[in-house]
C-alpha cells in the first residue's frame, strides 16, 4: 500500500505491477521461510487474483493505463480530503463510489453540512452533491436521507417527508444498525423504530405536535417489544423537546394512549419528570449527547419556570428563602455550561483515543457533581454503546459539540434575565468565536440576534443595524425566525420611540404573524410578539384594548408557567393604567411587579418598576417627591451599570422631575447641576433612541431650570434644542 500511495507518474504503475508479479511463488520452488511469508502461492485465490490484475494491466492500451493512473490519483485526493476533514470537490464523487466507507463518510459529511451551511450557501449549492450522486449511482439510498435533511433545513415539509419515506423504504435490510439495541434483535425492527424517531423529529420541527406524538408512541411501543433502550432514550429526549416548546393545549397525548396534559400544572410537572428520567437513562446507558441535552433542558426549565413566593411565605417573612429560586437557577445554568464543556472535551478524546474500561467497582457520579472521572465513565461502558471504535462515538461527539455551543446561547439568555448585558454579550461572542464551524445555522442566527439586541440597548439602532448587516453577510440565505424577529423587533421599537404608530402597528402585526399560531414551536416567541402588539396599543392611546389584551396575555402566561413574561406584563398593565390617567389603579400592578422581580432577582425589571412607582407618587402629589428620589437613587447604580439606554434615560428624567417637585429657586441656585446633570443625560439618551418627544421634554425642563437660575445662554441653547427636537418629532410621525 505504501508503494501504491507513492505512485506519482504512469511509469510508476508499470513498476508497481512488475513488483506484484514477483510476489508469487509455488511450493515446487525452493524458497526460504521469509520469502514464503512475503508472497502468495501462485495456485491460491490471492495468487490467482494478483495474476489476473497483472495480466489485465499489461493488456491495457496506453490511453487506458493513463486513465487508470488518473483514477488512482483522484482516489488518493478523496482520501486526503476526508482525512483532513474538508469537503471534496464535486468531480471526485465518481471515484468515491468505488469505496463504500468513503461514500458513507461523504454522505455523513453532506448531511452535517446541511445544518451548518444552510444559511451561508444557497439551496441549489447545498443540494448539488445529492443531485450528482443520484446521477452517478441511483442505487445509493442514503442520498434520500441527505435530501430529507436538506428539505428540513429549507422548511419544505412535503419534500422532507417524501425523501424520508423513500430512504427507509428502499434501505430496509441494506444498512446495519449501530450497536445499542438488544442482543439478537432483528435489524428490520431496529430500522423501523429509527424511521419512526426520525419522522417524529421532522413533525416536531414543523410544529405538527399530534403527528410527532403518534410517531413517537409507535417507536416507543416497538422499542419496548425489542428491549431497545437506546431508542427509548432518544424517544424520551424527543418527547421532552416537544413538551418544552409546545403549549399545554397543543399536547393531548403522551406515550400512554388516552393520557392528556391540558392542565398547565400537570404539563410542567410531567415535563420536569420526563427530563429527570431522560437524564438518568442517558447516564445509565452512557449516552453523552442525551445527557447533555437533558442537563441543559433542566437548567432552562429552572430558569423559566421558577415560581415566586406565595402569600403565606411572604406573611411568614420567608422572602429570603423564596428568593433562592431565581439565583440558584442562574447558577444552575452556569454549572450546566461547565459540565457540558467537560463532556465536550471528554467526547473528543473518546472519539479519537480508545479509553480503558472503568473498574468494576466504580460508578458514574451524581448529576450535581459531574467531574472529570465521571465524565470519562460516560464513554467507557461495557459493552460500549458508542464505543471508541464505532462510528457512534464520533457522531455522539459531534452532537455534544453542537450542544456545547448552544449552552453558551442559554448562558447569554440567563445573564440577560439576571440584568448583566455585558456577560450576555460575552456568551454570544463565545459561541460565534469558538463554535461557528460546528454550530447549526439557526444557532448562529440566534447569536447574532442576541448581539443585535445588546448593541441596541447600549449604543442605539445604528449599532444594532451594523450587527444585523454582519449577520446578513455571514448568513445571506438564512430564513431563521430569530433573525427575522430581531429585525422586526428593532424596527418596532424604533417606530414606538419615534411615535410612528402606523409603522409600529405594521411591525407588531408582522411579529405576530411570524410566530407560530398554535404555540407548537415556541411559546415565548409568540408571547413577545403579543407584548409588542400591546405596547403599540398603549402608544396609540387605545388604553381599554391594551388593558384587555394585556390581561388575556397575562392569564395565558400564568397558565403556561412563563413567569418572567407574567411579571413583565404586570408592569405593562400598571403602565397602561398610569397612561390612562388612573395612577391609583396602576399602583397594585406596579407594586406586585416590584415585589416579584425583587424576589426573583430580576434587578433591571425591579428598577423599571421603581421608575413607574416614582411616577405614580409624583402624580399623587409633590409631597411624595423625596420618597421617589430616595428609591430612584437606590436603583441608580444598577441602572447605570447594566440597564439599556431607554431605562437609563427614563430613570434620569423621573429623578430630575422628583427633584424639581419640591425645589425652590434658592435650592436650584445653590446646586443646579444636581438637576441639570440627570436632565442632560436623559436628553442625550432619548435623542440616541430617536425618542424626540421625551428628549424635547428633557430640554424643556433644562430651559426652565436655567431660566430660574438666570443662566440665559444655557437657557437659549436648550430652547434651540427643544425646537429642533419638536421638528424631528413631527417629521418622525409623518414618516
Amino acid at each position: 500500500m505504501e508503494q501504491l500511495g507513492g505512485v506519482q507518474y504512469p511509469d510508476d504503475l508499470v513498476t508497481f505491477f512488475s513488483d506484484m508479479s514477483q510476489l508469487m511463488h509455488s511450493h515446487s520452488q525452493a524458497l526460504d521461510e521469509d520469502a514464503l511469508k512475503g508472497g502468495a502461492d501462485i495456485s491460491s485465490a490471492m495468487g490467482f487474483y494478483i495474476r489476473h490484475c497483472c495480466v489485465s494491466f499489461h493488456m491495457l492500451a496506453f490511453e487506458a493505463a493513463c486513465g487508470l493512473f488518473d483514477d488512482l490519483q483522484a482516489y488518493k485526493e478523496v482520501c486526503m480530503y476526508e482525512q483532513q476533514g474538508f469537503q471534496p470537490p464535486p468531480g471526485l464523487y465518481k471515484t468515491a463510489l468505488r469505496n463504500q466507507a468513503a461514500l458513507d463518510a461523504l454522505l455523513n459529511q453532506q448531511v452535517a453540512r446541511q445544518e451548518t451551511q444552510s444559511g451561508s450557501e444557497s439551496a441549489a449549492e447545498l443540494i448539488a452533491p445529492a443531485d450528482e450522486l443520484t446521477d452517478l449511482a441511483a442505487h445509493v439510498t442514503k442520498v434520500d436521507l441527505l435530501r430529507h435533511s436538506h428539505a428540513v433545513c429549507q422548511s419544505d415539509f412535503l419534500a422532507a417527508v417524501d425523501s424520508l419515506y423513500k430512504y427507509f423504504d428502499y434501505s430496509t435490510g441494506q444498512t446495519a444498525r449501530p450497536p445499542g439495541g438488544a442482543a439478537g434483535a432483528e435489524p428490520s425492527k431496529g430500522h423501523l423504530q429509527d424511521a419512526l424517531l426520525t419522522l417524529g423529529s421532522a413533525h416536531a420541527h414543523f410544529g405538527h405536535v399530534q403527528e410527532a406524538l403518534l410517531a413517537l408512541n409507535e417507536a416507543v411501543r416497538i422499542a419496548q417489544q425489542h428491549n431497545d433502550n437506546v431508542a427509548l432514550a432518544h424517544a424520551l429526549s424527543a418527547l421532552c423537546h416537544i413538551l418544552a416548546t409546545a403549549s399545554p393545549t397543543a399536547v393531548t397525548q403522551l406515550t400512554e394512549p388516552g393520557a392528556g396534559l391540558t392542565d398547565p400544572t400537570a404539563h410542567l410537572s410531567q415535563l420536569l419528570k420526563i427530563l429527570k428520567r431522560c437524564e438518568k437513562r442517558a447516564q445509565d446507558l452512557h449516552l453523552p449527547h442525551l445527557f447533555v441535552f437533558a442537563r441543559l433542558a433542566l437548567a432552562q426549565f429552572a430558569l423559566e419556570h421558577q415560581t415566586g413566593p406565595s402569600n403565606q411565605q411572604l406573611a411568614k417573612g420567608s422572602q429570603a428563602a423564596a428568593s433562592q429560586g431565581r439565583r440558584s437557577a442562574v447558577l444552575g445554568v452556569s454549572q450546566a455550561v461547565q459540565d457540558t464543556a467537560r463532556l465536550h472535551q471528554a467526547a473528543k478524546l473518546a472519539a479519537a483515543v480508545a479509553l480503558p474500561p472503568p473498574p468494576a467497582a466504580s460508578a458514574p457520579g451524581m448529576v450535581g457533581n459531574v467531574g472529570r472521572a465521571s465524565v470519562a465513565d460516560l464513554f467507557t461502558a461495557t459493552p460500549p454503546v458508542f464505543g471508541p471504535t464505532s462510528a457512534g462515538s464520533a457522531s455522539s461527539a459531534d452532537a455534544v459539540e453542537k450542544l456545547a455551543g448552544s449552552s453558551h446561547l442559554l448562558q447569554a439568555g440567563a445573564w440577560k434575565l439576571a440584568g448583566n448585558r455585558s456577560l450576555s454579550q460575552a456568551s454570544s461572542l463565545t459561541h460565534l468565536a469558538c463554535f461557528a464551524d460546528s454550530a447549526t445555522a439557526d444557532d448562529r442566527a440566534l447569536a447574532y440576534a442576541q448581539l443585535a439586541q445588546v448593541a441596541m440597548s447600549k449604543k442605539g439602532y445604528k449599532a444594532a443595524a451594523e450587527v444585523l448587516a454582519l449577520a446578513d453577510k455571514q448568513l445571506p440565505y438564512s430564513n431563521s425566525p430569530a433573525l427575522q424577529a430581531a429585525r422586526l423587533g428593532l424596527a418596532h421599537s424604533r417606530a414606538l420611540h419615534r411615535g410612528d404608530v402606523q409603522h409600529a402597528a405594521l411591525f407588531a402585526s408582522q411579529l405576530v404573524g411570524l410566530a407560530d399560531p398554535t404555540g407548537s414551536v415556541s411559546r415565548t416567541f409568540r408571547t413577545d410578539a403579543q407584548q409588542a402588539h400591546v405596547r403599540t396599543l398603549l402608544v396609540a392611546g387605545r388604553y381599554e384594548e391594551a388593558a384587555e389584551a394585556a390581561r388575556e396575555l397575562f392569564e395565558s402566561c400564568t397558565e403556561a408557567g412563563l413567569q418572567v413574561q407574567a411579571v413583565e406584563l404586570l408592569l405593562l398593565l400598571g403602565q397602561i393604567h398610569e397612561a390612562a390617567g388612573a395612577p391609583l389603579a396602576a399602583l397594585p400592578y406596579v407594586l406586585s411587579c416590584l415585589l416579584h422581580s425583587t424576589v426573583l432577582h430580576m434587578d433591571l425589571l425591579a428598577a423599571d418598576a421603581t421608575c413607574s412607582l416614582s411616577r405614580i407618587w409624583l402624580a399623587m402629589g409633590p409631597s411624595h417627591g423625596p420618597q421617589a428620589v430616595q428609591q430612584l437613587r437606590f436603583v441608580l447604580p444598577t441602572v447605570l451599570g447594566n440597564a439599556d439606554t431607554d431605562l437609563q434615560a427614563r430613570v434620569q428624567l423621573v429623578l430630575a422631575q422628583a427633584l424639581l417637585a419640591d425645589a425652590t429657586p434658592a435650592h436650584l441656585k445653590a446646586d443646579p447641576e444636581e438637576v441639570l446633570q440627570p436632565l442632560q443625560a436623559a436628553a442625550a439618551g432619548f435623542a440616541a433612541l430617536e425618542d424626540f418627544h421625551k428628549a424635547a421634554e428633557a430640554q424643556h425642563l433644562i430651559a426652565l431650570v436655567c431660566h430660574a437660575i438666570n443662566n440665559t445662554s444655557r437657557r437659549n441653547a436648550a430652547a434651540g434644542e427643544f425646537h429642533k427636537l419638536t421638528w424631528h418629532a413631527r417629521q418622525g410621525q409623518a414618516c
